[in-house]
């Protein structure tokens, strides 16, 4: 008999058999990000993020090559192209792949762990090889353009660090809201992504992605000219990951679901 204060948790306690276990507690979010994706899903994912890494390189270069035909004006060129890509590469493959497009935003999940070390390797190469396929069918029909570089190559790296620590501050910061901020998060990284551009296309060639610098920096042979917009990236990152701990604390379920899609859902 129980008395009038013991609540339905005791009584289900006092009656278990001794044999009975109690229901397992909800998986913690880092060892959740930990948890084995199968092969059709992974599958899926790096051509989502082949897919989108191609159509932000390739399209950020097509439009700079209309600019500097006077086809199209400098600033959509720079900033507008990319930020809409971003946004629309969001809604179009985040459910499948989390949409990261960006080394650096990969490797920035991961330290949070939020995402599989495990798949940052393959995430990474479907990156960069579909940036080099992008910069390959640019040269086909075009010479592929250099971007405004006005900057020594240190300020060039500061610059691209800040820039992308302001994205991922952002990505992160949504990712940490997932619940609540999902329709809407396309729409503040893109902005970001534009408001970056807009501000330093004149006097950089800010990249906040190390993929999209590095397939057209390759196949047009200026790789070695290429290492600011290369490292300024991953300082960025790692910078952002610091902002990010100091105002929102450590990783959540959300942003697990954030970074891997549907398999984050599962």
């Amino acid at each position: 008999m129980t008395t009038p204060g013991q609540n339905r948790d005791d009584r289900d306690s006092t009656h278990r058999a001794p044999g009975d276990r109690a229901a397992p507690a909800p998986a913690a979010p880092q060892k959740a990000a930990q948890e084995e994706w199968s092969g059709p899903q992974v599958g899926r994912a790096l051509i989502a993020e082949a897919f989108g890494t191609f159509l932000l390189t390739f399209a950020g270069l097509g439009a700079l090559v209309l600019a500097r035909l006077g086809l199209l004006p400098e600033v959509a060129a720079a900033a507008l192209t990319p930020g809409l890509v971003v946004l629309t590469m969001i809604y179009a493959l985040g459910d499948v792949s989390g949409a990261h497009i960006n080394p650096v935003v990969t490797l920035a999940f991961a330290l949070r762990g939020a995402f599989p070390w495990r798949l940052v390797l393959l995430y990474w190469g479907a990156q960069f090889a579909a940036a080099v396929v992008a910069g390959l069918l640019i040269l086909s029909f075009a010479h592929i353009p250099q971007p405004t570089e006005r900057l020594p190559a240190a300020g060039a790296t500061l610059l691209d660090a800040a820039c992308t620590a302001v994205l991922l501050v952002v990505i992160l910061g949504a990712a940490h809201q997932n619940a609540k901020l999902k329709p809407a998060a396309g729409l503040a990284v893109g902005a970001a992504v534009t408001l970056d551009h807009f501000l330093t296309s004149s006097v950089s060639g800010v990249a906040m992605n190390p993929a999209k610098v590095f397939g057209p920096a390759l196949v047009s042979g200026r790789l070695a000219d290429a290492w600011p917009h290369l490292l300024g990236p991953v300082a960025g990152s790692l910078a952002a990951l610091l902002l990010t701990w100091a105002i929102r604390g450590p990783l959540n379920r959300e942003e697990q679901e954030a970074a891997s899609g549907n398999h984050g859902q599962g």
